[in-house]
């Protein structure tokens, strides 16, 4: 399945997550279009890490998933291009320094970002970071998928569990 179908196989589940009571109103549950008729601007396409995001943001403008288990989100590409090193990490330091670039959360504020040079999607739990440097001895570092678009069917392998109240289970975060 390609990243494009994995991500109109989520747009189509959303109406099922939307019928759920969950007795309290839920979030904005959303798939964004993605809108560019002159393709990915190049400030983004210049971002150390951005060549493995591509594929994604050709398909969508990210996600908002915050009432599947504890909350997905994959940001807009207007906030990838506005990558802020004081608030994010652009580097996992540990036994290596590993180049990243944050595209995304989750509700309880762990971070998705794609290692800038293989393009694995990691998991990085609430941790230490200064300057863009986020302390990966001290801090949790989980490898979610390899590639981006694994990553992504794993989030709708999530959305279709949560829809069908799977007990059994593993969410990605």
């Amino acid at each position: 399945m390609t990243l494009a179908e994995t991500i109109d196989k989520m747009k189509a589940k959303l109406p099922e997550l939307d019928a759920i009571d969950f007795g309290y109103p839920l979030g904005e549950n959303l798939v964004r279009e993605a809108n560019r008729p002159n393709g990915l601007p190049d400030v983004f396409l210049a971002q150390e890490g951005a060549r493995w995001l591509v594929e994604m943001y050709q398909s969508s403008d990210g996600l908002s998933l915050p009432d599947v288990h504890c909350g997905s989100f994959l940001k807009t590409l207007a906030k990838v291009v506005s990558f802020d090193p004081t608030s994010e990490p652009n580097t996992v330091v540990g036994e290596n320094e590993i180049a990243v670039l944050p595209f995304g959360s989750t509700g309880d504020g762990s971070l998705f970002v794609v290692e800038c040079v293989r393009g694995r999607v990691l998991l990085l739990s609430p941790g230490p970071m200064q300057a863009g440097r986020y302390d990966g001895l001290e801090g949790k570092v989980k490898e979610i998928a390899a590639t981006v678009p694994q990553f992504v069917e794993l989030l709708l392998i999530d959305l279709e569990a949560f829809i069908n109240d799977d007990q059994q289970h593993v969410f990605v975060a």
